[in-house]
């Protein structure tokens, strides 16, 4: 159904620019002076063929007292008909349906990327079924089904790897053009291109809360929310339009009062009415803004509509949570230290007792070293704040820290502080110390930012002070506020939002009032969902390096739509007062208005060259 609505979009553009170039024809055909006894006509059939849809419409508007730029161009057409100035009209007609083709075309180019966001859904998916694999619709997967993702398919849902190994475009979603590779356990997002072996998956959530469907989703409600800049051209085209058809007809009225030379200010009336036409404003306005988010969501964020995009620019201070947001979540082994045995041995203890529990060490563990075998563990406990117990092959195995050391009598002498340690039958036989990993390609985050015109940076975190201090000093942030509850996280914005703008990057539930609250607040795509309903904006791709690009986007595009306005509005006099005084044809004033129009779509566009 949507190709069949795209191919008659396309046809009848087709037609409209084969009725276009006729028209030039006919109008080229009015000049040939022994046809002159018929150019009434020839001008008449060169203003139908071009211009039958603005007539149309110019003259519904009029009855409907709907005061518009088709209205505008429509009174001065016929205006300029029953004056006798067949070719002038019929000139009118070819500049504006002109201006309307390099319009639709700036248009075209801004909704291409929306319009690729939009094409990451998979209409389709390999369910398993005992021995069978069954082709069905995507909204028909439940939580836990197994699928099979061929290469070359789409991603159909978020899901899990069960059996395979293969690599994943995932540039639709995070603007990352290298493939990311995955292997069992792995978590995989909807809207990725499986690119080289066939993987088996268990569905994690179903379409409708997949990441695909929820992009797409957030792609309309951004088309959708207007800022206070676009409703204000909005609202000023409606109130604008009226009052300069009235003015012009002072401009007739007045001088047929005062006896003057009525033709002349016909002339000027209706040079008037297309020089006032607010076409540069109601175009380059919301094109500015709409390319904005297409630009911003190369670079792995969705804003939820343009309105947020002006807050976004007058960025001056960004809070950062930490747990989540500059690190991954995960934690790092930093560094080990093994006595009276081996470091493999120590390893498999650690792996072995920690897999019991809810801890992220053991996936540090596997990541420090690979192929690390899995012992059984026999009368296993835990100890919460303190550590873990257990039986390993006869052994007596203690991971913890001194208290935990201190509950089961071991000797303590050889403890080093802030260490979590390893005990084999009541000996201390080594350690590991943890770090939390940090995102990719943050290191010069704070230099980035103050580059694009962010003042300050800040980190407000629940986390122990020690460990927020250290992820701060790693990416030379000054100000850190940690050991904060959400409550005072909440407070602290309020505070810095009294001489700033604030934008917020959380990734919790407890960052969500916090989002809220902010002059701008972003989720990562891996949040909670009550942060990403929350948040103005939506990091999908994890990638906070972007964000300086990201800003400078959006300061760029208000830069550009505060130029459009005043260009457009010191144009729009000058041309106008250059036709107060008679001298201008009407032509003249609409190749005024397609050039206005035609150079504040060209400058909107400059906000893709980021």
């Amino acid at each position: 159904m949507e190709e069949h609505s795209h191919s008659h979009i396309k046809e009848n553009k087709k037609n409209e620019i084969i009725l276009y170039l006729l028209s030039l024809l006919v109008f080229g055909i009015g000049f040939i002076p022994m046809l002159s006894a018929y150019k009434i006509w020839i001008y008449l059939v060169a203003v139908l063929i071009a211009g039958y849809d603005l007539l149309i419409k110019g003259i519904k508007n009029l009855v409907k007292l709907n005061f518009e730029e088709n209205t505008l161009m429509t009174i001065a057409i016929i205006g300029a008909f029953i004056k006798g100035e067949y070719a002038e009209s019929c000139l009118v007609v070819l500049l504006f349906k002109l201006g309307e083709f390099l319009e639709e075309y700036a248009e075209r180019r801004s909704n291409k990327n929306i319009e690729d966001i939009t094409k990451i859904k998979a209409n389709n998916a390999n369910l398993i079924d005992g021995d069978d694999v069954k082709v069905v619709k995507v909204e028909e997967l439940k939580v836990g089904d197994n699928i099979l993702i061929k290469p070359g398919e789409k991603i159909p849902v978020d899901c899990k790897i069960i059996s395979g190994k293969s690599k994943i475009d995932m540039s639709s979603i995070t603007g990352e053009s290298k493939p990311v590779k995955v292997e069992e356990e792995y978590e995989i997002l909807s809207g990725g291109i499986n690119i080289t072996s066939a993987i088996y998956a268990e569905v994690l959530r179903e379409y409708k809360d997949s990441m695909a469907s929820q992009i797409i989703d957030l792609v309309y409600e951004a088309t959708n929310n207007k800022g206070k800049t676009e409703k204000f051209i909005t609202k000023f085209s409606k109130i604008y339009t009226p009052i300069v058809i009235v003015i012009a007809i002072i401009l007739v009225i007045i001088p047929l009062i005062l006896g003057q030379d009525m033709n002349r200010w016909i002339d000027i009336a209706l040079f008037f009415l297309v020089a006032s036409c607010p076409c540069s404003l109601v175009i380059s306005i919301p094109l500015s803004f709409f390319s904005c988010i297409g630009a911003i969501s190369k670079r792995g964020m969705i804003i939820k509509g343009t309105k947020h995009i002006e807050n976004l620019a007058k960025t001056d201070l960004i809070a950062f949570d930490k747990t989540g947001t500059l690190t991954t979540g995960k934690m790092v082994i930093d560094k080990l230290e093994v006595t009276k045995i081996s470091k493999n041995e120590m390893l498999e203890y650690i792996y072995s007792i920690e897999s019991l529990s809810n801890h992220p060490i053991a996936t540090a563990v596997v990541n420090y070293k690979k192929d690390i075998e899995k012992l059984d563990v026999k009368d296993y406990i835990e100890y919460s704040g303190h550590g873990l117990y257990g039986i390993i092959n006869g052994k007596e195995i203690l991971f913890g820290n001194k208290k935990l050391m201190e509950k089961y009598n071991v000797n303590t002498s050889e403890y080093v502080e802030n260490t979590i340690t390893l005990a084999v039958n009541k000996e201390i036989v080594g350690y590991i110390t943890l770090k939390e990993e940090l995102r990719e390609n943050i290191e010069n985050i704070l230099d980035n930012l103050k580059k694009v015109g962010v003042k300050d940076v800040v980190i407000l975190t629940g986390d122990n002070k020690k460990a927020a201090i250290n992820i701060a000093n790693k990416l030379k942030i000054s100000k850190v506020y940690a050991e904060l509850l959400p409550q005072e996280k909440l407070e602290k914005v309020k505070e810095l939002q009294v001489d700033n703008k604030v934008t917020f990057l959380g990734d919790g539930i407890n960052d969500s009032p916090v989002i809220a609250s902010a002059d701008f607040g972003m989720s990562m795509g891996t949040g909670s969902e009550i942060a990403n309903n929350t948040a103005d904006g939506i990091l999908i791709s994890n990638d906070i390096a972007m964000l300086p690009k990201i800003i400078k986007i959006a300061k760029k595009t208000m830069r550009i739509v505060k130029f459009n306005i005043g260009f457009s509005l010191l144009a729009k006099l000058v041309v106008l007062l250059v036709g107060l005084f008679g001298t201008a044809p009407i032509w003249l004033a609409v190749l005024a208005d397609t050039g206005v129009t035609l150079l504040t779509v060209v400058n909107a566009l400059r906000i893709f060259r980021n």
